[in-house]
């Protein structure tokens, strides 16, 4: 539930910085529908993807990246009527690139803080499962019978054992 309401931010976001930006440029609002629909498609599996992995700064950059080629692609494409289409993806791009920076805040806060990312292994740090036990060979001593005195009044020696330690 929590995934759905993330991906239903994201894309009314997206429909409303790209309905104010693409708008002004002239684009229909079906076109602004369908490019809103596939960017935020892409973007939101590439976040759930690369989030947890990489810092917010280096996401927000990536979706910069995407938004810019997806909106300038998409309106190649789709676009009926001719629009300075290289300025109006940038624009959009950098907004959206900003509403994405205080989305990822959101999504590392709700939905990844049960995921623990598994940082690369080094053996010579100390981690939790990087531990080993250690066996010995040595079998559980306990004391003879004969070492107890017979004679309560006698002192208790216990008496050398005859095996050598191997070690």
């Amino acid at each position: 539930m929590k995934t759905m309401t993330a991906l239903i931010i994201k894309f009314v976001m997206i429909t409303v910085v790209l309905w104010v930006v693409l708008g002004l440029y002239g684009v229909s609002f079906a076109n602004i529908l369908l490019t809103s629909v596939l960017l935020t498609g892409v973007s939101f599996i590439g976040d759930m993807f690369l989030l947890p992995r990489i810092k917010n700064i280096a996401a927000t950059i990536a979706d910069f990246g995407l938004a810019l080629v997806m909106i300038w692609l998409v309106g190649t494409y789709f676009y009926d009527q001719p629009v300075r289409l290289g300025m109006a993806a940038f624009i959009s791009a950098i907004l959206i690139a900003g509403g994405e920076f205080v989305f990822h805040k959101y999504l590392q806060k709700q939905i990844f803080t049960d995921e623990k990312v598994v940082p690369e292994k080094d053996i010579r740090s100390y981690q939790k499962d990087n531990l080993q036990t250690e066996f010995g060979s040595e079998y559980d001593i306990k004391k003879p019978v004969e070492d107890k005195p017979k004679d309560k009044n006698k002192k208790y020696r216990p008496k050398k054992r005859k095996k050598k330690n191997p070690y």
